[in-house]
């Protein structure tokens, strides 16, 4: 139980992260959210250590992409004639984080014995239409995503699909896969988390403090999730 110190750490990383990040204090916020980051990795690794399962390798390298994600988008804010660079390696960042999440599962969670089309159909179909309704958003709100648009559909593409498939994979083991269950909910979180990152990006009077402040309460739990879904390796 060990990785409750990190853990609890991150957590409490969060409060003056939130304080600094509303307060536009941006240099100080960069380096608060960097530490958590490295609490989600540390998290990770001391609650794999029990497991000798190579899946934990793939979650500690895409919690890593996703430390680098972190700082990339926050850069954005603070090297000002460099933000679309930034902004694209922010979510490349995350996009092989994901890719990485997917490797882990296919590799070694997903069970090929009681495979069915449907386990990785249903979340194609899923992966499309949230992606198009991604693109709709520009049509019925605010959001103008304008030279980023391909990035954004791209991550999508990655997000929507590694979290459809971790709720296919939690279907097929009858929820029994506690790791499995606790990564598609976390992903799920992640997913929230992005869609209010996308009106805090994208579109006009949206960077508030109740965006702000939900769009990162979502994505710490989801990322600390994502480590501690590692004690339950089986």
């Amino acid at each position: 139980m060990f990785f409750l110190i990190p853990l609890s750490f991150g957590i409490i990383s969060l409060f003056p992260f939130l304080y600094f990040r509303v307060k536009e204090k941006r240099v100080i916020a960069v380096y608060i959210k960097a530490f958590a980051s490295l609490m989600f990795i540390l998290t990770a690794l001391i609650a794999g250590l029990h497991s000798k399962i190579h899946f934990n390798v793939y979650i500690l390298i895409g919690l890593f992409f996703g430390l680098l994600g972190d700082v990339f988008l926050d850069l954005k804010y603070i090297v000002t004639n460099k933000e679309d660079f930034y902004t694209k390696l922010g979510f490349i960042s995350f996009a092989f984080g994901h890719l990485c999440y997917l490797l882990g599962l296919l590799l070694y969670q997903y069970d090929y014995s009681k495979s069915s089309p449907l386990y990785y159909v249903i979340p194609i179909i899923v992966t499309l239409i949230l992606s198009g309704v991604t693109l709709l958003m520009e049509k019925v709100t605010p959001i103008r995503y304008k030279k980023m648009k391909p990035f954004v559909v791209i991550y999508g593409l990655f997000l929507f699909f590694t979290t459809s498939m971790y709720m296919s994979v939690a279907i097929q083991s009858g929820f029994s896969n506690t790791t499995v269950v606790i990564m598609a909910f976390a992903l799920i979180l992640f997913m929230i988390s992005d869609l209010i990152l996308n009106n805090t990006y994208f579109s006009n009077g949206c960077n508030t403090p109740i965006f702000v402040i939900s769009n990162h309460v979502t994505y710490y739990i989801a990322q600390f999730l994502i480590a501690v879904s590692l004690f339950f390796l089986i």
